[in-house]
């Protein structure tokens, strides 16, 4: 593949990253496919960090679903697409991105914080070395650390993080997931913390 201008490369590694990410998050979870593997998922740990108001970055606007079900904020400057069916936005120099992928479920029973590690890990662990770090109980949910890699010719591999807050609502769990290049994982913090206030059940 030929080198491309860091923007453009940003926004494509993203977007790939996403797309890659969440084209199984239409599937249905039940508590059946879900138990074979929870006791699998990494313990909470006390290290990871709360979500906390520090320096919020700036909304432009609000996206509400085409199902009406939720809305949340568009950070200032990114552009929206989709991906796997989910909506997709992009800051302007393509080093962040951000998505909320709807996973319905069989029953409203109320997952454990394992069991949503476990649900999340299956919807996204699709390729690009996908991979849960730690978690942590927040008032907005369950925020969980992840990590992975973007592939793209022949080129090393290039590593991709961020943070995934999940939240159940009746039947259905909600991933809304922030994914950082190595030049904006400082950022996502923050962003996760702005985001998350902005994102709202209808």
């Amino acid at each position: 593949m030929r080198r491309r201008s860091l923007g453009w490369l940003g926004i494509t590694a993203i977007a790939l990253v996403l797309s890659l990410l969440f084209s199984s998050g239409s599937a249905t979870m039940s508590p059946a496919a879900l138990s074979t593997a929870v006791l699998t998922a990494q313990a909470p740990v006390d290290e990871g960090p709360e979500l906390s108001a520090a320096a919020a970055p700036a909304l432009s606007g609000t996206y509400e679903a085409p199902q009406g079900d939720f809305q949340i904020g568009i950070l200032d400057g990114a552009t929206s697409t989709t991906a796997g069916g989910a909506p997709l936005f992009i800051v302007a120099d393509g080093s962040l991105a951000y998505s909320v992928v709807t996973l319905p479920l069989e029953s409203a029973t109320p997952l454990t914080d394992i069991a949503l590690v476990e649900l999340a890990r299956q919807a996204l662990d699709t390729g690009e070395g996908f991979q849960t770090q730690t978690f942590t109980s927040v008032p907005e949910g369950l925020q969980i650390a992840w990590t992975g890699r973007l592939s793209q010719g022949a080129g090393p591999p290039q590593p991709v993080s961020g943070s995934v807050l999940a939240r159940q609502q009746g039947t259905a769990v909600y991933l809304l997931v922030v994914a950082a290049l190595d030049s904006a994982t400082a950022q996502v913090p923050q962003v996760l913390v702005t985001l998350a206030d902005s994102l709202e059940f209808l």
